[in-house]
């Protein structure tokens, strides 16, 4: 269903009324493309590719681009600033980027964002580019290896859980249990690599039914970069079923999600898996079927071939499978710090209508103190997830050691990281579901 544009052009988002509304925010289907679709038309990119208030072309520099052409390819006709300013920490793509430019914007960004030099972001990073010199080299070789030892687990778990059911109920059922837990931890780690350039593991993210293509725009460019704003579409993608803004109007049935979301945590791993494969089907806005459609098949495959089930029964197995694995990762990745009631929304009061990208993300984030730290609950829960939003292209083993910096940089410009644990997390992710009036952030406020 086709948006009213008029209507829409209209609207202006709550806590930033200055910005335009998300054209696509609330038209179905909730896509990626639709997004990007979106921006297109708000961003003045004038199909080139827009940084601050500068258009350039980037056409030639897509092959030669590190990250991997994927990036530059989707973001045509866009406004990638905040991509720009928080994947590139060496200081190459600032010298880089006067070889493409074309013109000045004649339009205003439809963004709140600002990196200013002496902001809190743009000092933090500059911080951080000299330490990275001093962290061990030979770090993202263990999560390699935590990824991989996970990987062969699921392996060897998936065709033994169908033998498992073969003997016993219990047997069965536990195997299955286990190789749950081993393929959440396995599309989790997978999350590691696709915020970089192109690696085999970004590829271990389809395994739970999903898409790492599609998550580079919803995740990565997406919440990521508009964590908890109108423009993010890991927020839009779960309504009406979640509805964790601050509705004034929010209905009591979508406040129950403070009860009911473990039922749509366990099926969003087989819904994700029917909504990609219906949107290639269909052709969305360019999406077609590939061989990366098949990846989410060889688990059952796997399973068929080496457990000694009949296919009906080893389906079953792999559907049984598929639910706690999507459980366990919603319920991780939605306590890792940004759906506290603690939080900025849309439809909070922001610090001001212009914030520094970097104290936005202090304010949108509660930081699970328990995992800070751990590679191991890093890679596979979302962990020291603070500064992996600040610095989404290191490695989740390189993020512990930037702890000192981060906490001296708060302390620095009068600022706070908030934490919690991940049982408090469960508990204030209820609360935010249940949140209807919007919290106050003006002059830097902590909300309690």
């Amino acid at each position: 269903m086709a948006p009213d544009t008029e209507q829409i052009e209209r609207r202006r988002q709550k806590s930033f009324p200055q910005l335009e509304y998300p054209i696509f925010r609330d038209v179905a289907p909730k896509s990626t493309q639709n997004w990007i679709k979106g921006k297109r038309v708000q961003d003045g990119a004038e199909d080139l590719w827009r940084i601050h208030d500068n258009l350039y072309d980037l056409t030639d520099f897509v092959s030669a681009h590190p990250g991997g052409s994927e990036w530059i390819t989707a973001t045509k006709g866009t406004d990638i600033t905040e991509a720009f300013e928080t994947h590139h920490l060496k200081g190459v793509a600032e010298t880089l980027l006067p070889k493409f430019f074309i013109r000045k914007t004649t339009k205003p960004r439809n963004q709140p964002f600002t990196f200013k030099e002496d902001g809190f972001f743009k000092t933090l990073k500059l911080k951080v580019m000299a330490q990275l010199p001093e962290i061990p080299k030979d770090l993202r070789k263990k999560s390699d290896f935590v990824t991989d030892s996970l990987l062969l687990a699921v392996i060897v778990l998936s065709p033994l859980s169908c033998w498992g059911w073969r003997e016993s109920f219990l047997l069965g059922a536990t195997l299955t249990l286990f190789n749950s837990f081993f393929l959440c931890s396995v599309v989790s780690c997978a999350h590691n690599y696709f915020h970089r350039s192109d690696s085999w593991r970004m590829y271990l993210f389809n395994l739970g039914g999903m898409s790492y293509s599609d998550w580079r725009i919803s995740h990565v460019m997406s919440h990521h970069l508009h964590t908890n704003t109108a423009q993010d579409l890991e927020l839009s993608m779960i309504e009406p079923f979640l509805q964790f803004l601050p509705y004034k109007d929010k209905p009591i049935w979508a406040q129950m999600g403070a009860f009911y979301y473990p039922i749509i945590y366990a099926l969003s791993f087989i819904t994700w898996l029917i909504n990609e494969l219906v949107l290639c089907a269909t052709n969305h806005e360019g999406k077609s079927l590939s061989w990366k459609n098949l990846i989410p098949f060889t688990i059952p495959t796997w399973m068929y071939l080496m457990g000694g089930l009949p296919f009906h029964w080893t389906i079953a197995v792999w559907l049984m499978t598929l639910l706690p694995a999507s459980f366990f990762f919603i319920l991780f990745g939605l306590t890792a710090g940004h759906h506290s009631h603690r939080n900025f929304f849309e439809g909070d009061i922001p610090r001001d209508e212009n914030i520094d990208w970097g104290l936005h993300q202090l304010d949108a984030i509660v930081e699970r103190i328990d995992y800070a730290g751990n590679h191991f609950k890093s890679i596979t829960r979302f962990g020291d997830h603070a500064l992996h939003h600040f610095f989404p292209t290191l490695d989740h083993a390189e993020l512990k050691f930037l702890y000192p910096t981060l906490f001296e940089h708060c302390e620095k410009f009068e600022s706070q990281l908030k934490t919690n644990t991940f049982y408090e997390a469960i508990i204030s992710a209820s609360k935010q579901l249940i949140r209807k009036f919007p919290n106050n952030f003006e002059d830097g406020k902590i909300v309690k």
